[in-house]
């Protein structure tokens, strides 16, 4: 048995988290594991403001009312009662925003596990899969910030790279995952980033973008041609100044991230009608099409040159469930430095 925490987020109001102490054993098939890091990004903000309607609160159950945020990291068995799962083992995968983790290995080989739990089955299978650890991603605090996120990046550069549009318009600019499109976009299409104006000089010294202007100003995506929209923030005001400014001239509209969770939202806009993109479903789309070893080659080839241009990036490590809620907080308050990648070990 293992005492652990775990941090509970209340559902309808993500800024209210609680560390709450747990106690833990692997039981008949199942494995413990000690979370040694993960990242917290906008993307875990997404995952808790859509934890109902994409159900991902049912990956970590929670007390009624509360939520367990999932988070992208890595750690070490500490139990196993598993036959070729070995104590000391690292996998990288989908965590709890907590200390330790039970999981239920299935389909266990030399490469990973897929969490077998029966509150699991009905869930995304990309989630479910572990990986054993490897540096061949680079060090462990950049695969946990931005491995997940720019796997999303790299299926949507896939789907709008045959966009017939000649601009993206990327909104929550200064987010991991709009960069990561953003950088591999650019040279192909006019490439532009809606951002605060807290965030505009670094948006604009990261490169990536073609132009970079304020929620303020939907006059500036002014011009011609066809548009395609990116919405990360999920700030339905955004979204409806952003159609009526473009018009006619907006051909899609994607609805990727909610980091403006708590603003009201409507798909009811001028012009084309959003779309949500739910990568999950894109990756086996794409795995399907060019196979698994092709959607790993052409990840990779793309992931070493993304990483190759993140000389911005300032790693923060804090440590502790205290320092873990308080990050977890300014996140959900949209108060983090967009340079900053934070990594928790709890």
């Amino acid at each position: 048995m293992t005492d652990a925490i775990e941090l509970h987020v209340r559902r309808d109001d993500l800024a209210a988290v609680a560390a709450v102490p747990q106690v833990l054993a692997a039981g008949p098939g199942q494995a413990l594991l000690r979370v040694d890091l993960f990242a917290l990004t906008a993307n875990n903000v997404t995952y808790a403001a859509h934890g109902v309607d994409m159900a991902y609160w049912g990956f970590f159950p929670a007390p009624e009312g509360f939520g367990i945020v999932p988070v992208w990291g890595f750690a070490t068995v500490m139990d196993s009662q598993v036959d070729g799962i070995a104590v000391g083992q690292r996998f990288y995968g989908y965590w709890p925003m907590a200390s330790h983790a039970l999981v239920t290995p299935v389909k266990v080989s030399p490469r990973g596990f897929t969490d077998g739990a029966a509150h699991r089955q009905k869930l995304p299978p990309v989630y479910n899969n572990y990986v054993v650890a490897s540096d061949a991603y680079g060090s462990e605090a950049v695969q946990a910030l931005f491995r997940p996120l720019y796997t999303t990046s790299f299926v949507l550069d896939a789907m709008l790279s045959a966009s017939p549009a000649e601009t993206l318009v990327l909104t929550s600019a200064s987010s991991k995952t709009a960069l990561g499109l953003a950088q591999a976009a650019k040279g192909r299409q006019r490439v532009i980033g809606l951002t605060s104006a807290g965030n505009r000089t670094f948006t604009e010294a990261t490169g990536y973008y073609d132009a970079v202007l304020t929620y303020d100003d939907p006059a500036g995506l002014a011009g011609s041609g066809p548009v395609a929209l990116i919405d990360f923030s999920g700030n339905g005001g955004v979204r409806r100044a952003v159609h009526t400014a473009l018009g006619d001239r907006l051909i899609e509209s994607h609805v990727v991230g909610d980091t403006h969770w708590d603003t009201a939202n409507s798909n009811v806009l001028p012009g084309v009608t959003p779309r949500l993109f739910f990568a999950p479903s894109v990756i086996v789309e794409r795995m399907a099409e060019w196979g698994a070893a092709g959607f790993e080659e052409r990840l990779s080839a793309a992931w070493r040159g993304f990483i190759a241009s993140t000389l911005w990036l300032n790693v923060v490590d804090v440590t502790g469930a205290e320092g873990a809620a308080t990050q977890w907080q300014a996140l959900a308050a949209g108060k983090i430095d967009p340079a900053a990648g934070i990594v928790v070990r709890v």
